[in-house]
C-alpha cells in the first residue's frame, strides 16, 4: 500500500459506482464516466493524499474542462445553473440501492475500470480506492479521467510509485 500514514479505505465496488453516479447527478450528467469515478475516489482521504489534489480542486478542473468544451463549439460558458444536491451513499449498498430505477448508469469505460480493479480480489465486490485509482492511472487521453488528471497536473509515475500495488504499473 502507500508508505505514508494515510491508509486506503476498503470499499464496496457498488458504493464507488453509486458515488460516481451521484457526482454525475450533481453536475446534471446522464451517465457516470471515468471522471466521475475519479471524483468518487476523493471521498477516501488516502486518494487526496496520494494525488496531492483535493475534491474541490478536481471539481473546479471538471468545470474548467466543461467551459473549454462549450467555448470550442461556440457556446457561452458560465451558466448559473445550480448544482443538484448529492444523496448519501451507503458504504455497503443493498440490492435495493443498486437496483434503484433512478440510479445513474456507468459508461462502459468506467465499468472496465471497476472490473479490472476487482479482478485480483477473491471477493470481487470489495476493492480499495487505491486499486481503482491504479486502473484510472492507466487510461490515456481522450478518456475523461486521463484528461482530468492532466489538467490537475498529476504526475502518474510518481503516484504509481506511491501506490505500490499489483497492477499499478502501466
Amino acid at each position: 500500500m502507500i508508505t505514508d500514514s494515510v491508509a486506503p479505505m476498503t470499499l464496496h465496488a457498488w458504493a464507488i459506482c453509486l458515488r460516481a453516479g451521484e457526482e454525475a447527478r450533481r453536475r446534471g450528467d446522464r451517465r457516470a464516466g471515468t471522471d466521475h469515478l475519479l471524483l468518487a475516489l476523493f471521498y477516501d482521504p488516502s486518494v487526496e493524499h496520494v494525488l496531492g489534489v483535493n475534491l474541490a480542486q478536481a471539481r473546479d478542473a471538471v468545470e474548467l474542462l466543461d467551459d473549454q468544451a462549450l467555448n470550442a463549439v461556440g457556446l457561452e460558458s458560465g451558466t448559473d445553473v445550480p448544482l443538484i444536491p448529492m444523496r448519501a451513499v451507503p458504504s455497503k449498498p443493498s440490492l435495493r440501492d443498486v437496483a434503484s430505477k433512478d440510479r445513474i448508469r456507468i459508461t462502459p469505460a468506467a465499468k472496465r475500470v471497476l472490473e479490472r480493479a476487482t479482478k485480483s480480489n477473491r471477493r470481487r465486490l470489495e476493492v480499495t480506492s487505491q486499486q481503482v485509482l491504479a486502473q484510472i492511472l492507466t487510461l490515456k487521453p481522450p478518456d475523461h479521467a486521463a484528461v482530468l488528471l492532466d489538467v490537475l497536473d498529476v504526475n502518474r509515475s510518481d503516484v504509481r510509485r506511491r501506490l505500490d500495488l499489483p497492477g499499478a504499473t502501466g
